[in-house]
């Protein structure tokens, strides 16, 4: 790969621009999967169709679980780069460790599926998430050390994005240990973080004026 230098001209905005519409259709691909592996029920009649959807629940909400951590994924990543203006080669490669994860996922969901009942499943989930989270992290770092942030990008709101998505990174990764203790609280923790995660959000967006919530990764959606 070429060297490219960080800067505010159109070819900078143009290569943000090709990263971002690459990453959107990777995690488009991500949430496909995961339909994919969905369990289809059978059975001889509609009593039996009916049983078996009620026998593969845990794995219709692990899918809704995984699509939900996906699609907030993604947001954050979207709220991020609508505020990136320059670019690097390490910026790139990041962003493809960051895709990484999102697109193993649906194999880590899928694992956990098929083999519900042992800790390396539940373990591997937490990891890929957390660690996906992890890399957003870095790219925040990278972006904010480098400069390639925009002038509006208030450091303000960068530091509550960065909360925002470092609570579920912590408490899926500290759902590590948990899930060698009991398998059933490392899967509702991750339940419980995805409420928590909507509540720092929202806290997050608690308005000091229009401008600053129009900053907020929440803002950003409405």
């Amino acid at each position: 790969m070429t060297d490219v230098t960080e800067n505010n001209d159109g070819s900078a905005v143009g290569d943000n621009e090709r990263l971002v519409f690459f990453s959107d259709a990777v995690v488009a691909i991500a949430l496909t999967l995961l339909a994919l592996e969905l369990p289809v029920p059978h059975g001889a009649s509609d009593t039996e169709v009916w049983r078996a959807l009620r026998e593969h629940f845990a794995d219709y909400a692990m899918f809704l679980l995984s699509f939900a951590v996906i699609s907030e994924l993604w947001v954050a990543h979207k709220w991020l780069f609508g505020r990136v203006e320059g670019f690097t080669p390490r910026l790139v490669w990041l962003n493809f460790v960051w895709l990484l994860g999102t697109v193993l996922i649906p194999f880590a969901t899928k694992v956990l599926i098929e083999d519900g009942d042992y800790q390396v499943s539940a373990v591997l989930f937490a990891v890929v998430v957390g660690g996906t989270g992890l890399v957003l992290i870095s790219i925040v770092r990278h972006c904010r050390a480098r400069g390639l942030l925009r002038p509006d990008a208030a450091p303000d709101a960068m530091r509550r994005f960065q909360l925002v998505i470092g609570l579920p990174t912590v408490a899926f990764l500290l759902s590590v240990p948990v899930a060698f203790v009991s398998l059933s609280a490392a899967k509702y923790s991750w339940v419980a973080t995805f409420v928590l995660t909507v509540v720092a959000a929202r806290w997050s967006t608690h308005p000091r004026g229009q401008a600053d919530l129009e900053r907020s990764p929440r803002g950003a959606r409405r």
